[in-house]
């Protein structure tokens, strides 16, 4: 069945409640929707409380956990699904709080619907189950008492949720109330007034037109900067040699040194070709800074780059570029990220309540965290190269959308305090990740099922790494880790237009912005953001302060915001402190809270300094008791000083003398020691060669130390 057409929003609704985004239920009992949101299916006690093997978003009154770490559900309820969500309303009891009788999904978030038969089933369980994959941390299953209210409920959620985009909820949800002056999402990224705000253009460069209608580039902006002495037949020349027509272009400028930050796709260099026109521009790109040498930072491994190479692309040659350097990052592709993002997830679900110690290599060993290590060495060496050495910096990987968006945006982030606001964020986004044609479309999923090798959680891949660098810098940030989990969520929710389609083309041909309502005004002006829940409140503002981000191990952890959210513990708090820290022992320090409270991550790295200089001081104690116990036994109750070893020698030649005067024949007592050196046993000497004084050579002599 197709979708209904959306009703239009009651205009008595005030605009804090339109952009609510909490679930409510009315006082009647029943689940309040908001703007427009249009129920579809019903199904009343046919259905018991959702439950899967791992997570489940769950209260601790909702279910009971009995021996063997296995869930009991406790009743049935109501089946609901909209145009929006799918919920679940249990029956109400009599110990139950008023908010944990409703679990809900966004249907954009869905990613696979399974109908499974309860092989297992037991007194009270219900025979089928429908079980529900999502695009994030979490699979859930429904347990029905009726097969056909089953496969019923399976047919209408594939109708509306493996469908065309154009039935997304996007188009439903239409606010009916004027947003504040300022508050509109769809204008908060200008790029004349980006430019400006860098002191651009000026005599060096310009503002090209000449990608207008999209006819150069469908995957670049209308507008863009380029040197100024590159003319608009030199850029469509290059636009016939780089991928996808995806020219050098300029994304940021450092007033102060003049050093600039590039971003394009590879080059068509094949094995012999060449292009002067490509070759002119990176020329001019030293030229503009004083002739200093251009940083060339492909994102691929080399081993990627050179396979490329072979079928008629590959990276810029030396002795083609002159004056230039090319570094590869070693960051892998979106296939070898989606599989390392599906082992972490799978550690994640498959973990339980009770953490069994294997959570860690599990979630180690899919590597995700060692992609999020890389991407932060790669911005802190492009941060280096601009800040440090004043080098203008260039940077692709095969089409340029993906890796070389993560890259970009994050170096931004470390040189300019703007982006570390609210709002410059959400431009950053809009910049580097919307208008530069990161494929939202095809990369999250929108209503496909799973299996799509195109899907890659490359955008919250990037947000992890954002995450990380707010870690280490808790005070240089305006926002905090909600923010960002809030994104992460509305990228795949379905309700704002933000993320629809691929490229800066198609979203004006569908007209979202008139359409659809955008998610930066939702963190502008919805009653979470004006009740400050997104902003940091240790924030320093610092426009000059840069920011170089760490890769080590101890400083990357698991954003437990994000991976534990759907977890059946009432934060991911409970779970964290499961967690030790990576390379640690089990009886150590678990991981740091998360950043929701900058004060807990300061004071956890105090805590953890104190305790590190704790236990050397243990392990210090420790080594000298057992070298005591050692020296005791060794050379019978006597401990070494710092003369010690020249003690034990001494004693050790004194024994060696008595032990051979022992061996040789005694004399008798009568008979006259004889003088060998001509000396009389008179008293004026009195003393025998063996009490006589020894000189300070022969002294010397017996005091060293044998061989």
């Amino acid at each position: 069945p197709l979708p209904p057409k959306p009703t239009k929003s009651p205009k008595d609704i005030p605009l804090d409640q339109q952009l609510m985004d909490d679930i409510t239920i009315a006082p009647d009992g029943d689940i309040k929707f908001i703007v427009g949101e249009d129920e579809l299916m019903r199904l009343h006690d046919k259905v018991v409380w959702p439950h899967t093997t791992g997570l489940l978003e769950l209260r601790g009154r909702d279910m009971e956990i009995d021996d063997k770490e296995r869930i009991k559900l406790k009743g049935r309820g109501t089946f609901v699904q909209t145009n929006y969500r799918l919920y679940f309303l249990r029956r109400k009891t009599k110990d139950m709080y008023h908010l944990d009788r409703m679990s809900h999904i966004p249907l954009g978030e869905i990613e696979r619907i399974d109908v499974k038969e309860n092989r297992y089933r037991r007194k009270g369980q219900p025979p089928l189950w429908l079980e529900i994959g999502c695009k994030g941390v979490r699979v859930v299953r429904f347990g029905f008492l009726d097969e056909n209210e089953c496969e019923k409920a399976r047919q209408l959620l594939c109708a509306f949720v493996f469908t065309d985009v154009e039935f997304a909820f996007s188009f439903a949800y239409e606010l009916t109330k004027p947003i504040p002056p300022g508050g509109d999402g769809w204008h908060i990224y200008n790029p004349i007034q980006e430019y400006k705000r860098l002191g651009l253009p000026d005599t060096s460069f310009r503002l090209s037109e000449v990608n207008q209608e999209y006819k150069m580039c469908s995957s670049y902006p209308k507008i863009f900067m380029v040197p100024s002495t590159i003319s608009d037949e030199d850029l469509h020349s290059i636009a016939k040699f780089r991928s996808r027509g995806r020219i050098p272009v300029l994304t940021w400028r450092c007033k102060k040194s003049g050093a600039t930050v590039w971003r394009c796709s590879q080059p068509r260099v094949g094995l012999f070709a060449r292009n002067k026109s490509d070759e002119e521009l990176l020329s001019r790109i030293q030229e503009l800074n004083g002739g200093k040498k251009l940083i060339i930072f492909d994102a691929r491994p080399l081993k990627n780059a050179l396979a490329n190479k072979a079928v008629g692309k590959g990276f810029e040659e030396s002795s083609y570029y002159k004056n230039s350097e090319v570094q590869f990052m070693n960051i892998e592709n979106i296939h070898r990220v989606r599989e390392s993002y599906q082992q972490a997830r799978q550690a994640v679900i498959g973990a339980g309540k009770k953490w069994d110690g294997r959570f860690r290599t599990r979630f180690e060993g899919s590597g995700w965290l060692k992609h999020i290590r890389v991407i932060l060495k790669a911005t802190f060496e492009m941060v280096a190269r601009v800040d440090m050495q004043q080098a203008s910096i260039l940077s692709h990987c095969s089409d340029g959308w993906d890796r070389t968006a993560q890259l970009i945006s994050n170096t931004e982030l470390c040189l300019d305090g703007y982006f570390r606001t609210i709002e410059g964020f959400c431009c950053l986004i809009e910049k580097e990740w919307l208008s530069y044609g990161h494929q939202f479309h095809k990369r999250i999923g929108h209503m496909k099922q799973v299996g799509d090798q195109d899907i890659s959680p490359i955008f919250i891949q990037w947000l992890e790494t954002v995450w990380q660098i707010l870690q280490q810098y808790p005070t240089a940030f305006e926002f905090n880790s909600r923010m960002l989990l809030t994104i992460a969520h509305h990228t795949t929710s379905l309700r704002f237009g933000t993320f629809l389609y691929d490229t800066e083309q198609l979203r004006r041909e569908k007209k979202i912005p008139k359409r659809t309502v955008s998610l930066w005004t939702y963190l502008r002006c919805s009653p979470t953001a004006l009740q400050g829940r997104f902003t940091n409140p240790f924030y320093s503002p610092k426009k000059d302060l840069v920011l170089y981000p760490t890769w080590d191990n101890l400083h990357v952890s698991i954003w437990g915001d994000y991976w534990f959210q759907h977890c059946y513990s009432s934060s991911s708090h409970s779970i964290l402190k499961m967690l030790p820290p990576h390379g640690a022992h089990l009886d150590q320090m678990p991981a740091p809270p998360t950043s929701l409270t900058p004060l807990e991550d300061i004071a956890w790295s105090l805590r953890k300094q104190l305790k590190d200089e704790r236990d050397k001081k243990i392990r210090a104690e420790q080594r000298f008791a057992k070298l005591k116990k050692q020296l005791l036994t060794l050379h019978e109750g006597k401990i070494l000083n710092s003369k010690g070893i020249e003690e034990i020698l001494d004693e050790k030649e004194t024994d060696d003398k008595e032990e051979k005067q022992a061996t040789l024949p005694k004399k008798s007592d009568t008979q006259p020691e004889p003088n060998t050196k001509g000396q009389s046993n008179g008293s004026d000497f009195g003393a025998t060669d063996d009490k006589k004084p020894k000189s300070d050579s022969s002294a010397a002599d017996d005091k060293k130390p044998k061989s």
